[in-house]
């Protein structure tokens, strides 16, 4: 067993029993992300028609792209604080990411009036009470970026389980609720945002104030920390819109119910991302320790070769199974099978995000910003270009573009040992 461990250590290039326990546990906690998401899905499919699950989603898709009023790119400051020993930063990045998270609830409310001065009511409602819970959902999950820090992968995935748990709970309670009632579509609207926020909300709540208990008032913060995190949200801008912008362009021109089809036909492939993710968050605190060798970093391109195999296998599985899938779990999207098996082929070069990773925890701003813009860019570009001729077609291959774009700079510059 010693010896297959060591094999398995020189292929990867990297501790084994470090990615074990910790892969574990965070496998686990993607497994039960994965099993709430797919429960919430089967619901939504079954009991929610498409133009009110459409509706759901582009208000989402829009408070998305506000949430960079949030500055996300704190989370990865204060995980790397904390990682390096500097515990404060959680205390303070996290407050600010708190205040801050209330521009998402003004951008919010100004949609509301926007499509309530335009007559929609029905828009209106739903960014209004999404507007008001946002800083609870979204100001207040930065309890994973400082246990990320402390790698305490395990007691993270127990309290990521708990919130999936309640917040699974509180929305299927609101669905069955919409369903047994027969709620028009002003009310359902309302309930499904009522208990987005609670489910979400009152988890982080809790959950925070625990984990603040556990950090010194006088515990040091890194400095330079929130220079670096301001940064880091800044090169995100692109990206959240690259994420949230096919959505709006989909309901803009082909309305709430083309919008479902496409939600439902990169759901599971972005959660087999999740999954795929799994040796980057565990990369990440390891690469910002300063004890952290030069050449562990100069052979990730080498790892993220080595992952393409298992990561392939995972992807023609799905592709292979999808048609059963939708035909069991969602038979109101079969429509939706096609783009879901074409999107899937893109996460195959899903573990050359390891650089990014790898950038962050380096923290050197010049390299995060020529390697980080061009692929989010590149996307904008074919969603604008794209989606209005060719529809949902257009969003898949703008996705597929701008997800190749960042492995295609590296092979052809031929600089990819130079990138960290």
């Amino acid at each position: 067993m010693v010896a297959i461990t060591r094999k398995l250590e020189r292929f990867f290039g990297f501790r084994l029993r470090y990615f074990i326990e910790g892969g574990a546990w965070l496998a686990i906690g993607k497994i039960a992300a994965t099993a709430a998401s797919f429960i919430l899905s089967v619901a939504y499919a079954h009991y929610l028609s498409k133009d009110l699950y459409g509706n759901y989603r582009y208000i989402l898709s829009i408070l998305g792209i506000s949430g960079i009023l949030a500055l996300p790119g704190i989370a990865t400051a204060i995980t790397r604080g904390v990682a390096r020993g500097y515990d404060g930063t959680f205390r303070r990045g996290g407050r600010i990411i708190f205040l801050s998270s209330f521009g998402i609830t003004l951008s919010g409310l100004g949609a509301a009036t926007f499509f309530f001065s335009n007559g929609n009511l029905l828009l209106a409602l739903g960014f209004m009470i999404a507007a008001i819970g946002m800083p609870f959902v979204e100001g207040l999950g930065n309890w994973r970026a400082y246990l990320d820090g402390k790698k305490e992968f395990k007691y993270k995935t127990l309290l990521n389980l708990y919130q999936q748990l309640f917040s699974v709970v509180v929305t299927v309670v609101a669905i069955v609720a919409i369903v047994f009632f027969q709620i028009e579509t002003m009310g359902s609207i309302a309930l499904l945002f009522i208990a987005y926020s609670l489910g979400r909300g009152l988890s982080n709540i809790i959950i925070s104030r625990q984990t603040l208990k556990d950090v010194s008032q006088s515990a040091p913060v890194e400095p330079g920390s929130l220079r670096y995190g301001l940064h880091l949200s800044a090169l995100n801008i692109p990206s959240t819109i690259a994420n949230y912008l096919d959505s709006v362009l989909l309901y803009t021109l082909l309305g709430p119910a083309t919008l479902a089809v496409y939600s439902f036909a990169i759901a599971i492939p972005e959660q087999i991302k999740a999954f795929l993710s799994i040796p980057g968050d565990l990369v990440f605190p390891r690469l910002s320790e300063k004890k952290m060798t030069i050449d562990f970093k100069k052979n990730l391109v080498k790892v993220a070769v080595k992952f393409i195999a298992p990561s392939t296998l995972i992807i023609a599985t799905y592709i292979l199974l999808a048609p059963y899938i939708y035909s069991i779990f969602f038979p109101h999207y079969l429509e939706a099978v096609t783009f879901s098996r074409v999107f899937a082929l893109v996460l195959i070069f899903f573990p050359f995000t390891i650089f990014n990773t790898a950038l962050k925890a380096e923290g050197d701003i010049k390299k995060i910003y020529i390697y980080n813009l061009a692929a989010p860019i590149a996307q904008i570009i074919l969603i604008v270009a794209l989606i209005p001729p060719l529809g949902l077609w257009g969003a898949i291959i703008a996705r597929i573009g701008g997800k190749l774009f960042f492995p295609f700079i590296l092979f052809i510059t031929k600089k990819s040992q130079s990138i960290i």
